[in-house]
């Protein structure tokens, strides 16, 4: 899920004489054709299942959402609506002194086949995440406080969304989410037959015949057809061909609706032809392929390779070389379900042996800051206060002693009995094969090692990544946070009802206190409230350091001069549909 802005021809034209747009409409470029380096390749473009940060951008240049965040503005902006809706306070009827938001869908939205897009879509979609055997729980957490949905039977581009409880994302939750076109992904109108209420219901039993009935389209729709076959929507773009891989492509329609809009939103502009993503695991390879002409663009290059590439003479001219700064947070996930990492003071003393500057200068080169927690240092509610841990091998050593760790046996590890068995303070890091995870490893391997702690690495295929999150197969995982320009919701990552086998709440780590207070959070209209609350929040994560949080780096993006780039904050950086020509 992403977020957009609306920039009118005014802001537009100014844009121009900064430099960065020209008036030039679509058909003038129209032969453009981008390729981007992709450094993991999605499990699925099916954005309900698809767990990949690299699917997302992908799948919304298909499956366009409702609303999304400018990259530019920052703003929550309509895509497929005709503008954003106004909460209306509700007086009388089951949904008193609750809101409803009305949203209309554009008279121009319309599919893949040219089928218009209407409420009928919106309801489909929001029904097939609460069909029982459908895993959809992250979108659940975030669509649970919408009471109800009325299409106007008048005009089925009308709906009327009611929320009978106080929810600091209302507007995310009503309109910031990849609508799906119903007749694609259920043509046997299976969903249709089931209202939204009784989906809901926790005590429904079903007949044997709807029983059956939601575990086929269960099937249907987390089937592989669905994953990287058919996927369809109201975007400017198709899916054109997957090799797996090799690449994913993708192509303009032709007539897309989105050019019969005056003025649109930058999202709703699409400016290449075609966008091939080039699947290239190893940094080195894609560095290679960028000099050679063979893409266009990289993100995420390695930090040390940025700063040489950037200074080297043979290349710093014929190159361009940006860096925005990011939305998102480095840190290392600890497994707290793990007989080890469970005891807060053995993952305070793991925390205390990292040499953070050294992680700074050596595998970011000085294009990262230090951070304390889970809320970006740009909030305004980010917690100055809570001071970043700094290397102290002998005040983690006192942590291992006072956890009752010790060598009794002489081999250079410490060890404890736990659950009737000795065990060695031996851990692993699970992690893909990419540079800047790689070298982070590293470093805590040998600064780990100082304090006793016996680290090996595992380096495994990227594809399984996210499957032994799910699974909970890991002890230690380098990871990121992508943030938004929305307000934080603490729900998703930290309450105990995500933190099961396939749950949102990675780490597993969770307390009474804690969950009342993401509680109070999301219902919480005084903004000082609030602040007090993620204040609180943050320092009972200090305090337990369920997770090492390390920098927030900028990114690192090479590109072509052949082409002209539009960079945001916003992951990734850049946005491929904005896309130019050098000079156009």
């Amino acid at each position: 899920m992403y977020r957009k802005g609306i920039i009118t021809h005014t802001i537009f034209c100014v844009l121009l004489a900064a430099g960065i747009f020209s008036c030039k409409n679509a058909a003038d470029i129209s032969s453009l054709a981008v390729t981007i380096r992709l450094p993991n390749e999605p499990e699925s473009l099916h954005p309900i299942f698809s767990k990949s940060a690299y699917a997302s951008p992908i799948e919304s240049l298909i499956l366009l959402p409702i609303a999304e965040y400018d990259p530019i503005s920052l703003t929550l902006t309509p895509l497929l609506i005709t503008k954003m809706p106004v909460p209306e306070m509700v007086k009388e009827g089951k949904h008193a002194n609750g809101k409803v938001f009305k949203l209309e869908f554009r008279p121009e939205a319309e599919w893949a086949d040219g089928k218009p897009v209407t409420g009928e879509d919106y309801l489909f979609t929001f029904k097939s995440i609460y069909n029982p055997y459908v895993n959809a729980d992250s979108w659940k957490t975030f669509t649970d406080f919408i009471s109800e949905i009325v299409i106007d039977p008048n005009d089925p581009k009308k709906v009327a969304v009611y929320f009978d409880s106080t929810y600091i994302l209302d507007f995310e939750a009503a309109t910031n989410w990849n609508l799906y076109p119903a007749h694609i992904y259920d043509p046997e109108n299976i969903m249709s037959k089931f209202t939204l209420e009784e989906l809901r219901a926790t005590d429904k039993v079903w007949t044997a015949e709807q029983d059956s009935l939601l575990k086929r389209f269960a099937t249907l729709y987390e089937s592989p057809a669905f994953f990287r076959e058919t996927v369809s929507g109201a975007g400017a773009y198709e899916l054109a061909e997957w090799m797996t891989g090799e690449f994913i492509r993708l192509k303009r329609k032709q007539n897309w609706w989105g050019d019969k809009i005056e003025n649109p939103p930058s999202l709703l502009t699409a400016y290449p032809a075609e966008i091939t993503y080039r699947i290239i695991l190893d940094a080195a390879a894609a560095e290679a392929a960028l000099k050679a002409g063979e893409i266009d663009l990289m993100a995420e290059v390695p930090a040390s390779s940025f700063k040489a590439l950037s200074t080297d003479p043979d290349w710093k001219d014929k190159l361009q070389f940006v860096t925005p700064p990011l939305m998102v947070v480095n840190y290392l996930e600890l497994n707290n379900r793990d007989s080890i990492l469970a005891d807060s003071r053995i993952r305070k003393a793991l925390a205390y042996t990292l040499d953070y500057d050294g992680i700074l200068n050596n595998v970011m080169a000085g294009l990262a800051k230090r951070t304390v927690g889970p809320i970006h240092p740009d909030r305004s509610y980010y917690d100055k206060e809570l001071s970043p841990l700094k290397q102290d091998i002998n005040t983690s050593l006192a942590l291992i002693k006072e956890a009752g760790w010790g060598d009794t046996n002489g081999n250079g590890t410490p060890d404890k009995m736990i659950g009737g068995k000795r065990e060695e303070l031996k851990l692993s890091i699970k992690l893909s094969n990419k540079a800047e995870g790689m070298a982070i490893a590293n470093i805590v391997k040998e600064n780990a090692a100082k304090a006793g702690f016996d680290i090996q690495l595992d380096v495994i295929d990227p594809g399984q990544v996210q499957q032994d999150l799910r699974q909970h197969n890991y002890q230690i995982m380098p990871l990121r946070i992508s943030f938004y320009p929305s307000p934080d919701d603490p729900f998703t990552l930290w309450h105990s009802t995500n933190d099961s086998p396939g749950g949102s709440n990675r780490s597993g780590f969770h307390t009474p206190e804690l969950d009342q207070l993401i509680e109070n959070l999301r219902s919480s209209t005084d903004s000082k409230e609030r602040a007090a609350g993620y204040k609180k929040f943050q320092e009972i994560i200090y305090a337990a350091q369920p997770v090492i949080f390390l920098y927030v780096p900028l990114e690192r993006i090479i590109a072509s001069k052949r082409i002209q780039l539009q960079t945001s904050s916003r992951r990734p950086g850049y946005f491929e549909n904005l896309i130019k020509p050098a000079g156009s």
